[in-house]
């Protein structure tokens, strides 16, 4: 019975530091990195310049998006809407006069 209840506590252990990990991962980072490497790597093989130089343009965009937290998939897109823009935009609607025409 002993064996069981530690099998289970193992586990449990397991679960919770997984969690920590994958709660600790920036997934913007990684999909940007991983975005930069495929292209550095493409233009590596085909001895292409440019794509390599863009690969290495998207690594340090993503390096700096992440220390500072800007760009799109850190809440900062260009249309992210705020809660006070909404609110306006619900006031401005009751102020208008709907007129039947005729």
């Amino acid at each position: 019975m002993s064996q069981i209840d530690s099998f289970h506590c193992f586990n449990f252990v397991e679960i919770l530091n997984m969690r920590k990990l994958l709660s600790k991962i920036d997934y913007t980072l990684t999909f940007r990195l991983l975005l930069a490497t495929a292209m550095c790597y493409t233009g590596y093989i085909q001895n292409d310049y440019m794509s390599g130089t863009f690969g290495l343009f998207l690594a340090i965009y993503a390096i700096i998006g992440a220390k500072y937290k800007i760009g799109c998939g850190y809440n900062g897109c260009a249309n992210t809407p705020t809660y006070k823009s909404k609110e306006v935009l619900v006031e401005d609607v009751k102020h208008i006069e709907f007129t039947e025409i005729k």
